[in-house]
């Protein structure tokens, strides 16, 4: 935990044995990551989903571009404001959320085999006191989403 600005951060750190373009191109795709993430009943249910395309129209899923994660009330929109392919990701949660300041940066760059992708998550809780427990269920859900990238790709 950063103690000056009291932010909370969820690191993970894989190797896939498939070149970074591939890596990278799931990663990059809303609803191929959704569903990477939610699983067959999430990604059947449409629990990400694009809700604004890119400017950039030869990566939709680009900078500017927006996905809604869940449903209704409890739903929230992240926005992609860096990508740079192949290698770099960064996204904000930008509207919704129980999150505050998140901020999700995914780095990704060949190693002997495969992909090597490190992914931070930097945020405050909006209550007090709730840090530890969000970031126990952000861990959680994006390492059953990771796991499942694995048997996709294979691990190194």
């Amino acid at each position: 935990m950063d103690s000056k600005k009291k932010l909370r951060r969820v690191r993970f750190s894989r190797q896939f044995s498939a070149p970074r373009s591939k890596v990278f191109a799931l990663f990059a795709s809303h609803e191929r990551f959704g569903a990477a993430l939610t699983g067959p009943a999430g990604e059947k249910l449409g629990v990400v989903k694009r809700v604004q395309t890119s400017p950039d129209t030869k990566h939709p899923d680009g900078v500017g571009s927006v996905r809604r994660i869940g449903f209704g009330p409890t739903a929230f929109e992240e926005t992609v404001v860096t990508c740079q392919p192949h290698s770099l990701i960064e996204y904000v949660i930008s509207k919704g959320s129980p999150l505050k300041n998140h901020r999700g940066h995914i780095v990704f760059r060949d190693v002997a085999g495969g992909t090597q992708v490190d992914y931070e998550i930097s945020f405050e809780p909006r209550i007090p006191g709730t840090g530890g427990a969000l970031a126990l269920v952000l861990h959680t859900l994006i390492s059953g989403g990771l796991d499942r990238i694995e048997n996709e790709f294979g691990a190194l």
